[in-house]
């Protein structure tokens, strides 16, 4: 095993003369003494055949697929590698409209022609719904020169599409599909959860072990069952991910995946926890945690529970509510957008931890007061698009106040964070229903991200 290699060598008597400039000094509780560089004995993650192949042949029969590429930048890298393995310059591809800042920047690279599913919300809550197979058809069948499209599933709030009927019917219009699938990396080891996109005849896939895994930060898996597509997936990740990939977060995959292997019944655990949890929050009177709102929602294809949704409702926006969590209670969630914050699980969650979530939730709610003003944000229409992304990002510009600037061409990413998913896109143009987006946003205490300058101010096609 990687972890065990990595120790022996730690212990042995050879000195490091080798990078990093650390020579494995310990201290600081860092790992110091197992992050090495690619020496003898220890393969190369970029054409690997011994110890580094092993681990990914593991993660591959662990995931059901022929093949998986253990990554060390995250989800990011997987998206951009897949999106150019999958593309030539110029391509049109299909993007639902929630994806990760990732896909964006991979069509920015690869000077791809976007078009966008901008999926339903669901009703009274104001999150995003699944994909609409059916919506895929027709954009399908309006752009029949399509080579890629792109979807999120799960999204951030837990929300899984219709992979295997959007995966058909891109094979039939001779597409290929990549799914970002960073927060459903739990999704094998339960028949609770959604199933997993490789398995329903995606193309590629990309999934986050750091994210719902006991991992470490920037560590993921991207998957396919096509041996030719295989080939091209290394290749682009030689371009994109780091030529010195850190052997820690390596080892921690390595880990991650030993515990999938030998603590299956964890995951019965969890599903109990999350039962006992969902169950217990159901007196809530006030503040509630969707869960039955969004496994029976008509637009909402499957759900999973270990994410918790916790809205106000009402009484007070999710930001509020993320604030009191973390100032009274202890407790820090993963986001807050509008009406709504978000608590991420995973299997290595405890007794103790949900039960002061609820707790604290339950103490909460007997405070609550309506409010006047409810803090959901809908998502506006998509707005019109006059230029690619990368022709946008490469025309002259201006800065100017966005709020002066409406019927003006952003060379923008604008986007709340989090979640991070843009408001609007370079080569798009500003209009009423983003200036009322941005507002409503800025009144329930988002943060508001451009790239060239500190919002409001952003850059405009001159």
């Amino acid at each position: 095993m990687l972890v065990e290699k990595l120790k022996d060598y730690a212990n042995s008597s050879v000195y490091p003369f080798h990078m990093p400039g650390h020579k494995r000094m310990g201290g600081n509780g860092l790992p110091y003494e197992i992050d090495i560089t690619e020496i003898d004995g220890f393969d190369n993650l970029h054409d690997p055949r011994g110890c580094l192949a092993e681990l990914q042949e593991n993660a591959a029969e662990l995931y059901s697929a022929r093949h998986a590429f253990t990554l060390v930048n995250g989800s990011t890298v997987g998206i951009l590698a897949a999106t150019r393995a999958m593309t030539k310059d110029g391509d049109r591809v299909l993007i639902a409209r929630n994806s990760h800042m990732a896909v964006y920047h991979a069509a920015e690279l690869c000077r791809l022609n976007t078009e966008y599913i901008l999926p339903d919300t669901v009703d009274g809550l104001g999150i995003f719904a699944s994909i609409s197979p059916a919506a895929v058809e027709r954009m399908l069948n309006a752009h029949p020169d399509t080579s890629l499209v792109v979807v999120t599933s799960p999204t951030y709030e837990g929300v899984a599409s219709d992979v295997k009927s959007i995966a058909d019917i891109c094979h039939q219009h001779g597409a290929r599909l990549l799914v970002d699938e960073a927060h459903g990396a739990h999704f094998p080891f339960s028949d609770r959860f959604p199933q997993s996109a490789i398995g329903c005849g995606a193309d590629t896939a990309v999934t986050s072990l750091h994210k719902t895994l006991p991992a470490m930060t920037q560590t993921a898996l991207l998957l396919t069952n096509d041996d030719i597509l295989a080939k091209e997936l290394q290749r682009q990740l030689t371009v994109f991910e780091t030529s010195s990939p850190s052997y820690v977060l390596l080892a921690s995959i390595d880990r991650c995946l030993t515990f999938l292997i030998n603590h299956k019944e964890a995951f019965d655990d969890y599903i109990k926890r999350l039962d006992n949890f969902h169950q217990a929050a159901r007196s809530l009177k006030h503040i509630s945690v969707a869960h039955d709102e969004l496994l029976h929602a008509e637009n909402v294809f499957d759900f999973d529970s270990g994410k918790l949704c916790i809205f106000g409702n009402g009484c007070m926006s999710g930001k509020k509510l993320m604030d009191i969590l973390r100032a009274d209670y202890h407790l820090e969630l993963e986001m807050a957008l509008g009406d709504y914050a978000l608590a991420m699980t995973s299997v290595c969650d405890t007794d103790e931890g949900f039960v002061r979530l609820i707790n604290a939730l339950t103490q909460i709610d007997s405070r609550c007061t309506q409010s006047d003003h409810p803090n959901t944000i809908t998502a506006s229409p998509l707005p019109q698009k006059r230029y690619t992304i990368s022709e946008a990002i490469n025309a002259d510009g201006e800065i100017r106040d966005i709020f002066m600037a409406e019927g003006k061409t952003s060379r923008d990413y604008i986007r709340a964070y989090p979640p991070g998913i843009p408001i609007i896109v370079p080569g798009e143009v500003i209009d009423r229903e983003v200036l009322s987006q941005l507002t409503a946003l800025m009144a329930s205490g988002n943060e508001i991200i451009t790239d060239h300058s500190a919002f409001p101010l952003i850059s405009i096609i001159g």
